[in-house]
């Protein structure tokens, strides 16, 4: 008679060891933070408390989403306080559960897992010819765009004269015509301009259509800026292209925004 009560502690034990195991990796291993495809509250309800009538594949996202898995095990916990609640209704059952704990919770993950299985199998069953394409895919691909080409294009302001503290200098540069585009933008500097942080904007009339920062480098003595430039939804028509310093530096380039030639022609400034 001890050694049968040993045996039964030991597999208790072991009983306890898988379930710790399967809750802490069913509660952690899928995070899910963005809560994609999630069932709502009422499917996690009822295949708490009505899993025959309950959608099998909400078993099935179970098995992938640790946050729907805590809301189903709090679930189950309120179902099981119900039941204590009203365990004169099931006087055997209620005191089977006392007498073996271990035995009963690994009984409901055990049957938890039998359902997951159950709700992967019933999908196969319902859609034998469908490809299986979870709902994060099906987002991407709803949301996939074709990405933006962006044309390379350089710009001359070497010629420019540096601005400080707003005082403008006499002389005007030309205006430099510029297609209405998505470009890969080289910018290059004045010799002797320093590297590091600026400021890129692009306006008329006091008003930014668009803006941007990157870093000034040196190249073979040359100071440059590369930057993507997506001018392609400005309206044609004349604009500033205002470069400007950490330290207060700005070079003012006047630009004319052009709809791009079809036919590969030349842009006219």
């Amino acid at each position: 008679m001890r050694i049968r009560d040993k045996n039964r502690r030991a597999y208790e034990a072991m009983d306890k060891e898988f379930l710790e195991f399967a809750r802490a990796y069913l509660s952690e291993g899928f995070p899910n933070q963005d809560r994609e495809g999630c069932p709502p509250e009422s499917a996690l309800r009822s295949l708490a408390f009505n899993p025959r009538e309950s959608d099998a594949t909400v078993t099935e996202h179970l098995a992938a989403c640790s946050p729907c898995f805590k809301r189903y095990s709090e679930l189950l916990a309120e179902l099981k306080a119900q039941q204590e609640a009203q365990k004169s209704g099931w006087p055997r059952a209620y005191a089977w559960s006392q007498a073996h704990p271990m035995l009963a919770v690994t009984a409901l993950v055990s049957a938890l897992f039998l359902a997951i299985g159950v709700g992967f199998l019933l999908r196969g069953i319902r859609q034998p010819n469908v490809p299986r394409e979870t709902h994060k895919e099906r987002r991407l691909l709803e949301s996939q765009v074709p990405p933006v080409a962006y044309i390379p294009f350089s710009l001359d302001l070497s010629a420019l004269s540096r601005e400080r503290g707003g005082e403008a200098e006499p002389s005007q540069p030309r205006r430099i015509a510029v297609p209405s585009s998505a470009l890969d933008l080289t910018l290059t500097l004045p010799l002797g301009t320093q590297e590091g942080p600026y400021d890129l904007k692009l306006s008329t009339g006091g008003r930014i259509v668009w803006s941007n920062s990157a870093l000034a480098y040196l190249q073979e003595g040359t100071t440059l800026i590369r930057v993507e430039a997506d001018f392609s939804q400005v309206p044609e028509g004349d604009y500033d292209l205002e470069v400007q310093s950490s330290g207060g530096n700005r070079l003012v380039q006047p630009l004319s925004i052009q709809a791009p030639l079809s036919d590969g022609g030349e842009l006219m400034p």
